[in-house]
Parts: C-alpha cells; structure tokens; sequence
C-alpha cells in the first residue's frame, strides 16, 4: 500500500462542508495485554492478548463522531506496511481518511496497553516515531481543508512546530479548535501562545508537567485553568482521573462535574477519546459548558462498559438514554447572559 500526499483534484469526493469535523493527530495500532493476577514488577507475568485493533486519539475520536452521526475527515499519517493498511481499510466506514506525506519509511505507531484484571491500565508502551517526519509545510497544504471544516479536534502527536502551525491556522481562518493533549511528556510539545484554542482538554498530570507547577487541590486546579486562559484558551477541560471533570471559561463561569459509577468497569482504555468525541458532540449541537462535559462523560459511560477501546453501542440513540439515565433529563438548549446560563424557551 502507497500512501501519498492527497490533492483536491485528487479526491474522490469534495473537500468537506463546513458541517464536517476534521480530526488531526495519531492512528495506530491499539494492542491490549491483560494480566493475569496481581502485577509483579521485575519478573515475568502471566497474560493474555486480548485484541489487536486500531487506535489513536485523532483516530478513536474520528470513530467515535462517526457512530454518532456526524462527517469527519481525519489527517493523519501511518507507514507503508500492513499495519497502515489496516488502520486506513478499518477507519473508512466511520470517517474519511487523508493520509499525510511522510518522508522515509517509518512504520506505523503501534500502541501496547498492559492492563489488569479489572480492565485498568498498569502501563503502557507507544512505538510513534512516524509522527516526527511530518513538517509544519505538510499541514499548511491541506490549508482548503481545514479551512473549510465547521470544527477541528488536534492531539498532541505530532511535533511543537507542526501543532504550534495548526493552531495558528485554524487561528487565521477562524476554524473553532479543540486540543486534546495525548500524554504527560506530549503536552509539552504545546506552544506557549495558544490563542486559537477554543478548548483544551487535558488530565492533572499532563497540566502540572505543562505547567511545571503541583496541583494539589481544587483551587490550585482552578488557578491552573487560568494560567491557560492567559495563554490564549477560552475553555479548559481537565479530566480528574474517575472522579471528576473540571471546566473552566474565559467569561468566568467554571464548575466540577463528579463521574457516575457504572455497573461494571471491563476496559477503560478510550475512555479519554470517548469524552473528547461526546463534549465536541456538545459542543456542535450548541450546549453550554455543563452540559458538553455530561455528554463527554456519558460517552464515557457507554464506552468503559465494554472491551473494546471504541465501543460498538456507541450512537446517538444510546448517548442521549445514557445522558438521561445519569443526569435523570434530557439535555437543554441554553442562552448565556451575563455570565448566567438561561434556559431557551420552548418554540
């Protein structure tokens, strides 16, 4: 399989409305090898390979949208091996993939998660070296892409000047942009001026390394999200491990949503991409702050309840019964006055 650069005239369909998501960021091989009993450092542990399937943040976000009903495109790069051929021919069905030039032959990223009986993870292991080819000059030749997408999810995969060149685009053309950092030593690749980002979703480890600075409780976390906000970011998300979520706006307004306990936890390896997929699913529907975090969570819900890293009951139907069975109502449209939230009156 030869991936090359894709031109428009080159497609097989028109670039993307301004009603479709473009994800930009990893696809790579997801592997999953659950322990059996208790984990033992320094000595060899008995396990099962579970399953072999694709992932990447950009990737499982991509899917994700997809089963909910949405047009995404996804820009990402895999090698010329089996493994991208795979990850290209299995992503096809939930979204269109533009696979980027790369230089050399890197393999595709391959992504191994140890976990432990209960499904969570103990360690993990990325084989991403492919992300480093790509340059900033790749990214502005999709330019008519991403500048005619309704909105852009970007993880942390690539390179400082490759995401540094991506949020000042989507900056320039007025392109609504959601950052979603992929790890703790990733996070840094940010730059220091992140005007552009609409909104950034990150966990507490990956802020403080970001941020060089220990959060240690709720205000420290709070002033955290304001330090981004004088970055440049109008909405932070930070992700509390299981129990909760904090959401914090430029305009003032912040507030902290506790997780829901669900009957019972097999896997919660794409818990995080669940939670970018269903708050940007929020986001486009027109939802206020609250309510965008509680469909991330519900996509949550759906998603940890199962083996699999994008979960097969993962649809609209299902995300707003799951949203009603946590919250005990069906979301609302709101109107925001004066750092208030006020209900839309029915029409």
């Amino acid at each position: 399989m030869k991936l090359k650069q894709i031109h428009k005239d080159e497609l097989d369909e028109p670039w993307p409305s301004r009603q479709k998501i473009l994800c930009i960021g990893g696809a790579n091989l997801d592997r999953k090898i659950m322990i059996k009993g208790t984990f033992q450092l320094h000595t060899s542990n008995p396990s099962s390979t579970r399953q072999q399937s694709c992932g990447g943040v950009a990737r499982n976000v991509a899917e994700n949208l997809g089963r909910l009903s949405q047009q995404v495109s996804l820009l990402t790069a895999v090698g010329d091996d089996a493994e991208g051929e795979f990850i290209v021919e299995q992503s096809r069905h939930y979204m269109k993939v533009v696979p980027l030039q790369v230089k050399g032959e890197p393999s595709t990223g391959v992504y191994t998660a140890l976990l432990d009986e209960r499904g969570e993870l103990i360690i993990a292991t990325a084989e991403m070296e492919i992300y480093d080819q790509i340059r900033p000059s790749v990214i502005f030749e999709n330019t008519p892409l991403i500048a005619s997408c309704r909105l852009v999810l970007l993880d942390t995969n690539f390179s400082m000047n490759v995401i540094a060149s991506t949020i000042r685009l989507c900056h320039e053309h007025r392109i609504p942009l959601v950052v979603s950092s992929v790890s703790a030593s990733k996070m840094r690749r940010l730059p220091r001026n992140l005007n552009g980002v609409g909104w950034l979703v990150c966990n507490q480890v990956e802020a403080e390394s970001y941020l060089g600075i220990e959060l240690k409780d709720d205000q420290q976390m709070l002033d955290a999200t304001r330090i981004f906000h004088q970055l440049g970011v109008q909405n932070v998300i930070l992700i509390r491990g299981a129990d909760s979520v904090l959401f914090a706006s430029q305009d003032g307004s912040h507030g902290q949503i506790f997780m829901h306990p669900v009957p019972e936890v097999m896997d919660v390896t794409g818990a995080d991409d669940a939670f970018i997929a269903g708050m940007i699913y929020g986001i486009i529907q027109g939802y206020p702050m609250e309510q965008v975090c509680q469909f991330g969570i519900s996509c949550v819900a759906l998603t940890i309840q199962t083996d699999r890293t994008v979960s097969e009951t993962i649809s609209l139907n299902n995300l707003h019964s799951m949203f009603k069975e946590l919250y005990g109502m069906h979301p609302q449209n709101f109107v925001f006055f004066k750092g208030m939230y006020f209900k839309e009156k029915d029409t």
